[in-house]
């Protein structure tokens, strides 16, 4: 249920339950920053160890296998927000929708935990526009979670569309800008190409930027996510997506694994 590919662990998920960690740890449900980052694989049905503890303005924890470190994280509280703006893009009427699968957490249309949200694109950017239903949403505050969860799918599409590859989520940044997410009331996810940039000489890396906002364009959370992506990584994911995508948004999506087909503009 926490899955992304078959297999593989949600990154924004699991930077998610780091974060809920650290309320054990005395971190209060306020304005903060999440900053994970997963060094190795994690798998979704081993046991693992977790391990933390709290600091001045913060905690940080860790998820281990075997004494080595899978994915860790560190959260502090957003001692002053510099009031964000509201959002200066707020994805297009039309666009390309990109594939669902069955299981992800994020887009699975058959997992009961899910947020089973339909993302779309265009040549400007990636967006989606949710409704959180249940079990995200509960009584007068929506959870927390789904800020990393639907941001760290905004940002992997962004960085997969750039690179026209495959990949996986490295780091993530999400800032909580209010103590709780607004319950019943649609929800925006988005980010723009423009503001997808390489970070390594190699352009393996991408630092990519998206915010939440509510439907008036107020910010909710922001995040910055590193994509990691090559042919590797595509080589497994790409046929996945062939399977539930158009052939028109499909030779977009990816136009260097279209047999005969130009690369999209």
């Amino acid at each position: 249920m926490l899955q992304s590919w078959p297999g593989i662990v949600h990154g924004g998920g699991l930077v998610a339950i780091l974060d809920a960690a650290t309320r054990a740890l005395g971190m209060p449900a306020a304005p903060r920053v999440v900053e994970g980052r997963i060094t190795s694989s994690v798998p979704i049905a081993t046991a693992l160890s977790l391990e933390g503890g709290a600091r001045e303005g913060g905690a940080s924890v860790t998820i281990l296998q075997d004494g080595q470190t899978l994915s860790s994280a560190s959260v502090s509280v957003l001692a002053s927000d510099p009031a964000p703006v509201r959002a200066p893009w707020h994805g297009a009427r039309h666009g390309w929708t990109l594939p669902m699968s069955e299981d992800c957490l994020a887009c699975g249309s058959r997992n009961p935990l899910g947020l089973r949200t339909a993302l779309s694109f265009d040549d400007e950017g990636v967006w989606a526009r949710l409704e959180p239903r249940a079990p995200w949403a509960a009584g007068a505050a929506t959870h927390d979670a789904l800020a990393p969860v639907v941001l760290d799918e905004v940002a992997w599409w962004l960085g997969a569309l750039t690179m026209r590859e495959g990949g996986l989520t490295n780091r993530i940044q999400v800032t909580l800008h209010r103590p709780a997410l607004p319950a019943g009331a649609p929800l925006l996810a988005a980010g723009r190409f423009a503001d997808v940039t390489p970070i390594d000489r190699r352009r393996t890396f991408w630092r990519t930027v998206c915010g939440l906002f509510d439907v008036e364009g107020a910010p909710l959370a922001s995040a910055v996510v590193v994509f990691r992506g090559g042919t590797d990584y595509s080589v497994r994911q790409v046929p996945y997506f062939r399977e539930r995508a158009t052939p028109a948004a499909f030779a977009r999506m990816f136009p260097n694994y279209c047999e005969g087909a130009a690369p999209a503009g």
